[in-house]
């Protein structure tokens, strides 16, 4: 220890361990809100494609580039409020920043694979990418829900290589309720429970 330096007192010791705690309650809820307004908007998505598809409109994926256009705003104006009172960095903020800006150009490559090739290649893959995001994510938090929505989320992508289009988009439906929705509202709970604690 250099002579400049002072030991923690108690209390500062005590307020360190209370702002540890509370970044991590809210990296926790921070979390809950990506998961659910990315989970919600693909949910909601997907099944309106669904029924267009099924009632013969003649442009049924319009419901995505829609929903999809508000989420990214939303997740754009959360992340730069969440970015502003962020007062710490931590190694594992730092990994989910990077998994899920990894996510995201996969992503887009499989956008653009599914207008070059077809939906019904791109959605089974989609699908698998949902699960390899929330079980990374879940390992990260040591958050079983979303650990098992992701493996979830393979099971249905191995379905989804052998189905129709139609049923894709209900294979994609369910994949982020198991794997977005159900997580995120859990998550969202566990840490309601921390901050009345």
């Amino acid at each position: 220890m250099e002579p400049s330096e002072k030991p923690f007192s108690a209390p500062d010791s005590l307020r360190l361990i209370q702002d540890m705690i509370q970044s991590a309650k809210q990296e926790l809820s921070d979390n809950s809100f990506d998961l659910l307004l990315w989970g919600w908007l693909v949910l909601v998505a997907a099944l309106s494609h669904y029924v267009l598809l099924r009632v013969g409109y003649d442009k049924p994926w319009l419901a995505w580039p829609v929903l999809m256009s508000l989420g990214s705003v939303a997740a754009f104006v959360h992340g730069f409020r969440r970015g502003r009172r962020e007062r710490v960095r931590t190694a594992q903020t730092d990994f989910m920043i990077y998994l899920w800006a990894g996510f995201g150009v996969l992503m887009l490559m499989l956008i653009g694979v599914g207008y070059a090739y077809g939906w019904h290649k791109a959605y089974p893959l989609i699908i698998a990418l949902y699960g390899l995001g929330t079980f990374a994510t879940g390992g990260a938090l040591r958050f079983r829900p979303l650990i098992w929505g992701g493996a979830a989320c393979w099971l249905l992508a191995t379905v989804a290589f052998q189905v129709e289009l139609d049923t894709q988009l209900l294979l994609v439906a369910a994949a982020v309720l198991v794997a977005y929705i159900v997580p995120g509202h859990l998550l969202k709970s566990q840490y309601r429970r921390g901050r009345t604690v």
